[in-house]
């Protein structure tokens, strides 16, 4: 058994999957959530997920819940991200086991080593070693008051979804675009629920071409139809340049039904929906308010040509972005192009290249072993969809397997999150 301690930034998926078989190999815990247990999954709470319940839990997990006495869902179970937060993550949190390792409310917003700036502890430099120097955390509670904690080993698994994609060209922030901040919306919204009165009747701006502006699309589309939404909603759309085929890729003989099913209603949405008017790989330049309230884009078109129109709201769907200011005084090696760990993105951009044949398809992701998670920073490791950077690829079963590698780095002992057993329906 262990008596180091380990401090987990986030508690989502991975968090707290990670606090679990932490505990249960001895390790003193302390996980910082910054909102609430699920919170980046609560962001998008209504919106169903492509994988089945088995790909977004472990064994280790679902046995604990049954020990104590809380129904599981079955393993081919298809939940929505709120479902999966309160039937499985929430009851994980509760248990007696981790219920006082959880600190939710507390931001973590820097990771320092104690004894050594960033540039001190360099290998040959003669001033010392970072290994063994137990690291500083700072945290901000909820009254805003900041503090010191310290730990021997820290694990990054604050996800990406608080650090949303700039919307101008180049991915740089479009002209005016810190101005009109509270009219862009971020992430899916609930447009049967909180989003509805944002959206009924509006002009949008949508912007962005994968599954979640699909899952808007589609959602939209069914209103249109129960409600006779086409009479008052308008949506311009920015996308990228698809060519004739379909404008969100089918991926076939997709094993995973619930994606199969999204990207074909999408589609057939946007071929037939006149309320939608396509800008195919125009970006956006600026906004700037009307007198009327609204917000003018300008649009700009491969071809130079220049656009201007007048909209309610922005919903920028363009994928997320890990923030790095949270170890940037840490020895870290960042990827130059997706921001996650050098190691595991080069394991990542290898793997894709040699495997080409679901080349684009998460599904295609296998985990890299344990040295593909280490950095430069002893006992620092960064896991779940913050490893991947900008990379959307990630599944939260790689994230499972990042746990059990990362624990053998630290010479805990082994045990399994999945058993060698093919899922069984009622599980």
């Amino acid at each position: 058994m262990s008596e180091r301690s380990i401090a987990i930034i986030g508690g989502g998926p991975i968090g707290i999957e990670a606090a679990l078989e932490a505990k249960r190999r001895g390790f003193d815990v302390t996980v910082y959530e910054a909102d609430r247990v699920g919170g980046h999954l609560l962001r998008f709470c209504h919106v169903g997920l492509f994988t089945p319940f088995a790909m977004n839990s472990t064994e280790a997990g679902r046995e604990a819940l049954r020990a104590a006495g809380v129904a599981v869902p079955r393993y081919d179970d298809l939940l929505t991200a709120s479902e999966l937060v309160g039937r499985y993550l929430s009851p994980l949190a509760g248990l007696p086991e981790l219920r006082s390792s959880i600190r939710e409310g507390e931001r973590v917003t820097h990771v320092g080593r104690e004894g050594f700036a960033k540039g001190q502890g360099i290998a040959g430099t003669g001033d010392g070693s970072r290994e063994g120097a137990p690291f500083l955390i700072r945290v901000e509670g909820p009254d805003r008051l900041t503090r010191l904690d310290r730990a021997d080993v820290v694990i990054d698994a604050s996800g990406v979804y608080a650090n949303p994609n700039a919307t101008g060209p180049g991915g740089l922030p479009a002209l005016g675009e810190d101005r009109v901040s509270d009219r862009i919306d971020r992430w899916i919204p609930a447009v049967r629920g909180e989003a509805m009165d944002r959206y009924r009747g509006r002009t949008i701006l949508l912007i962005g071409d994968g599954h979640s502006a699909a899952t808007f699309l589609t959602e939209m589309g069914a209103l249109a139809e129960e409600r006779g939404w086409d009479s008052g909603i308008e949506i311009h759309w920015v996308h990228r340049e698809r060519g004739r085929g379909a404008i969100f890729p089918e991926v076939e003989n997709d094993p995973l039904p619930a994606r199969r099913d999204l990207t074909a209603r999408a589609n057939s949405v946007v071929r037939s929906a006149a309320w939608i008017t396509r800008h195919p790989g125009a970006t956006v330049d600026s906004y700037d308010d009307t007198w009327g309230g609204r917000l003018r884009a300008r649009l700009r078109y491969p071809a130079g040509e220049e656009r201007r129109i007048e909209v309610d709201r922005v919903l920028a769907l363009v994928g997320y972005r890990p923030d790095t200011t949270i170890y940037r005084e840490l020895q870290v090696h960042l990827c130059y192009a997706s921001e996650g760990p050098m190691s595991l993105a080069a394991a990542v951009l290898s793997a894709g290249q040699k495997s080409p044949g679901r080349a684009g398809d998460c599904l295609s992701q296998v985990a890299h072993g344990p040295e593909s998670l280490r950095t430069p920073e002893p006992g620092f490791f960064i896991l779940g969809s913050k490893s991947y950077g900008r990379n959307p690829a990630f599944l939260l079963t790689i994230g499972h397997q990042q746990i059990l590698d990362t624990l053998s780095l630290l010479g805990a002992e082994q045990t399994v999150l999945f058993p060698g057993c093919a899922p069984r329906a009622g599980a």
